[in-house]
């Protein structure tokens, strides 16, 4: 049920202790403490939010977005829950400057070991170019930079850095309703089988019609595109597309407790058909209204 939109650090231990139970995935009190004590600016006046996948085991992450510039990584560091010499902060402080004021962090973590990715919204909608050519961004990432282009994905909304896989992710906006062949060219970038007809049939009924939001995946090291993603995000009330059981329990039981509930999920397609489904959902934070305000495509949005 949805209850109270204000975050509270008490509820949030015992929600994210029983969620991560109901989906099998591990957990840990005093990470999360961490967590909670490192960020509590954060967690009380950002947007908050849960995630995981359909594969058995995959972690409970829990995400927090900010609504006004903020230090993250700094944050992380003087906490214990980042490595000062992890060579990906360089990368992720660079895209943060970018756009000065405009530009926020997000972060991710997981219920058993903290912090995992770092994101960067960049204020809006911009051209591809300008953020591969940031400093610090390494050539294997800049490389992609015309193949993208000639795809259509020329609007960057969203940057991030996983720090245990150390991979880069751009997120952009796709003009337009999604089509067999695009999702067939998007999909090549990441040498990944195409999706069947009826894996399709719910893509094309989910996503946004006026353009949704689109994810590759790279290794800093070599730039090799390790998978891409097609996000549905805020799902009609009531509605999901096949997700399995995994997720089905997930979004059964994971608490929402906002104003307004958001469900979402992303199809991920990476190389050998080692594909996988990504579902979010919020919990509080009035994250639906934030979103409004950063134009992010949903798909029951009139």
């Amino acid at each position: 049920m949805i209850g109270s939109s204000q975050f509270s650090p008490a509820q949030f231990l015992c929600d994210v202790k029983v969620t991560a139970g109901v989906i099998g995935a591990g957990y840990s009190e005093s990470m999360t403490r961490t967590v909670l004590s490192a960020y509590a600016d954060s967690f009380r006046d950002g947007a908050v939010l849960w995630r995981t996948t359909d594969r058995p085991g995959d972690a409970l992450n829990y995400r927090f977005y900010e609504r006004r510039p903020t230090d993250s990584v700094g944050t992380a560091i003087r906490a214990g829950l980042l490595d000062p010499k992890h060579h990906m902060t360089g990368l992720i402080s660079s895209w943060s400057s970018l756009y000065g004021g405009a530009s926020t962090e997000l972060c991710d973590f997981d219920a058993q070991h903290g912090l995992v990715k770092t994101w960067v919204y960049l204020g809006g909608q911009r051209p591809v170019e300008r953020v591969l050519s940031a400093p610090g961004v390494p050539r294997s990432l800049r490389g992609h930079e015309r193949r993208f282009r000639a795809m259509g994905l020329s609007s960057v909304r969203h940057v991030a850095v996983d720090y245990h896989s150390n991979t880069a992710n751009l997120y952009f906006r796709t003009a337009g309703k999604i089509t067999w062949d695009q999702s067939v060219q998007l999909v090549s970038l990441a040498n990944g089988k195409p999706p069947g007809p009826v894996l399709f049939s719910d893509m094309e009924r989910f996503t946004s019609p006026d353009g949704y939001t689109f994810s590759v995946t790279m290794a800093v090291g070599n730039g090799e595109i390790q998978r891409v993603g097609f996000y549905a995000l805020k799902l009609p009330a009531g509605r999901f597309p096949a997700v399995g059981a995994r997720l089905a329990t997930f979004f059964r039981c994971a608490p929402s407790r906002d104003d307004e509930e958001m469900n979402a999920v992303a199809w991920s397609f990476g190389p050998d058909g080692k594909d996988y489904i990504k579902a979010e959902r919020s919990y509080c934070g009035h994250l639906v209204a934030l979103m409004k305000t950063w134009n992010s495509p949903m798909t029951d949005t009139p």
